[in-house]
């Protein structure tokens, strides 16, 4: 395989490291720290610039807080600093791999997302009468760092955007792997770090890059022809179930060499006639798409806590209007009148 090289000149040039800024400011531009980046941008950028280009530059630590919807995620916000440089690494390195990866990878991709993984999950519901769901146990907790840089290792050629990389790495962990060498003692024992933070840009990009071998050993060794993934949650489809339980248990031992295993509540077998449940919807052989209960149920929430909100001028009408309208907007893509009826009009 071809590596790329003297891609380091192209990461710290000015021209990146402003476009960078550039893209880190979309909407944080009236935030504190986004506002101080930007009164003093050509001398933030010039600093950046200068400390990657010296080997100077150290990534910052984070300010890690929960949330809950929908599910309990630490989630962990680099310094605006820091952010540009994730901007500055992905805007390089991005469209070498893109080409690499399956077109049924759908997260964090230019032109892909939530809605178009929908459908793509919708024609093989309907074209197949049995879907293998699968999803990756804690999977940004598990992801091994030494195992990542060697993907990387494979493609990129330059030492110094791989220490750059590197650098951003080792700002987080969620723990380490240990590994004993063959035939050493109880202390001969080498600990790999684990784990890639929710909230970085670079984390998301490199959540794709982990997977992608899983991809290419499902579609070009298993030759499984229906097959959708977003993120850590991914579906074969297929006609018979004795064939998806055997490619299930081929990807489980395939996992296990990323350092991965499956999360066993969420792995099963099902009939797509009685619906198959991924991006948010719930889809069904015949074509129909539902809206996922869940999500209903935390929008129906949200909504009454914010009509609660304006009503008592805690909350003003013009900032619960456009997240109304995205909702509305993402429950179009099912058939959906009669929910937004019923969620909407009944709150009025």
């Amino acid at each position: 395989m071809h590596r790329r090289k003297h891609l380091f000149d192209q990461v710290c040039s000015l021209e990146n490291m402003h476009a960078a800024a550039i893209e880190t400011l979309r909407g944080k531009r009236s935030k504190r720290a986004g506002a101080a980046f930007l009164c003093r941008i050509e001398n933030e950028i010039i600093d950046l610039c200068e400390e990657i280009g010296s080997g100077t530059y150290s990534h910052g630590g984070y300010n890690y807080f929960t949330i809950t919807d929908p599910k309990e995620r630490l989630v962990a916000a680099a310094g605006f600093r820091d952010r540009v440089v994730h901007h500055a690494i992905v805007r390089v390195i991005e469209p070498i791999f893109e080409k690499r990866f399956i077109e049924d990878s759908f997260a964090c991709r230019r032109g892909k997302g939530t809605h178009t993984a929908m459908r793509r999950a919708l024609h093989f519901t309907r074209r197949y009468p049995y879907a293998l769901k699968c999803d990756v146990a804690k999977y940004f907790a598990s992801v091994d760092h030494a195992t990542l840089v060697g993907q990387l290792e494979r493609v990129i050629g330059d030492e110094r955007v791989l220490d750059l990389i590197r650098n951003v790495l080792e700002s987080h962990s969620d723990g380490v792997r240990r590994e004993w060498k063959p035939g050493g003692g109880l202390f001969d024992v080498t600990e790999h770090p684990v784990g890639i933070p929710i909230g970085n840009l670079t984390s998301q990009f490199f959540a794709n890059v982990y997977l992608n071998p899983l991809d290419h050993f499902i579609k070009h060794v298993l030759r499984v022809q229906g097959y959708v993934r977003y993120m850590d949650d991914f579906i074969l489809f297929g006609d018979s179930p004795a064939q998806l339980r055997d490619w299930g248990r081929r990807v489980k031992v395939f996992l296990k060499s990323l350092m991965l295993h499956m999360h066993p509540k969420k792995y099963r077998l099902i009939p797509t006639a009685r619906g198959v449940d991924f991006a948010g919807f719930a889809l069904f052989s015949d074509g129909r798409v539902r809206v996922r209960s869940s999500t209903v149920k935390r929008f129906d929430r949200r909504y009454k806590r914010m009509l609660w909100e304006m009503r008592v001028g805690m909350r003003r009408a013009a900032d619960v209007t456009p997240r109304v309208q995205a909702w509305a907007a993402h429950t179009l893509h099912a058939q959906s009148y009669g929910l937004r009826k019923s969620v909407l009009m009944g709150r009025a």
